[in-house]
C-alpha cells in the first residue's frame, strides 16, 4: 500500500460589514482555487506548517486556532495525503509575500468560495458559519 504524506491547510477568514469572507488561493497550475495547503517539513508540526503555508501562498497572518478543525485525505496525480485542517482569524493581509507572482488571493463569502473548492474541502468553509460569530 502506498505511504500516506501529511500535510496541513488552513481556512483563513476575516469579518467585514458583519458578514464572513474566506480567502482563497488559486491552486499551483493557476486553473482553480484552492485553500492555502502543503506538505509539512521534517519535525514540523501540522498547525505550524499550515501558519506557513498561509503565508507562504497567500501572504495571510493571524490568529490559527490551536484546535484542528477536521482532517480529510487528498489524492491527485502524486499519490495519498492526510490533511489537517486549521481555522485562522486574518489580522495582516500583506501586499506581497513569497508565492505573490504565481498564485493570486481573493476574499470571497462563504457559498462563493465553497462553490469554487474541492468537495473535500467544502465542509470547512460551510462550518464557518457555525464556529465563527460574525457580529
Amino acid at each position: 500500500m502506498a505511504r500516506v504524506h501529511q500535510q496541513a491547510a488552513v481556512v483563513p477568514y476575516r469579518i467585514r460589514k458583519e458578514r464572513i469572507e474566506v480567502a482563497l488561493v488559486t491552486t499551483s497550475g493557476g486553473k482553480g482555487w484552492t485553500v492555502p495547503k502543503g506538505s509539512l517539513d521534517h519535525g514540523e508540526r501540522p498547525r505550524d506548517a499550515a501558519i506557513r503555508e498561509a503565508e507562504e501562498e497567500a501572504g495571510l497572518r493571524g490568529v490559527t486556532a490551536r484546535k484542528l478543525l477536521g482532517r480529510y485525505l487528498h489524492v491527485n496525480d502524486r499519490g495519498r495525503a492526510r490533511v489537517d485542517v486549521y481555522l485562522m482569524r486574518v489580522t495582516n493581509v500583506l501586499d506581497r509575500w513569497p508565492e505573490d507572482k504565481l498564485r493570486r488571493r481573493r476574499w470571497m463569502r462563504i457559498r462563493d468560495a465553497a462553490a469554487r473548492l474541492v468537495e473535500e474541502l467544502q465542509p470547512f468553509v460551510f462550518d464557518l458559519e457555525d464556529v465563527v460569530e460574525p457580529g
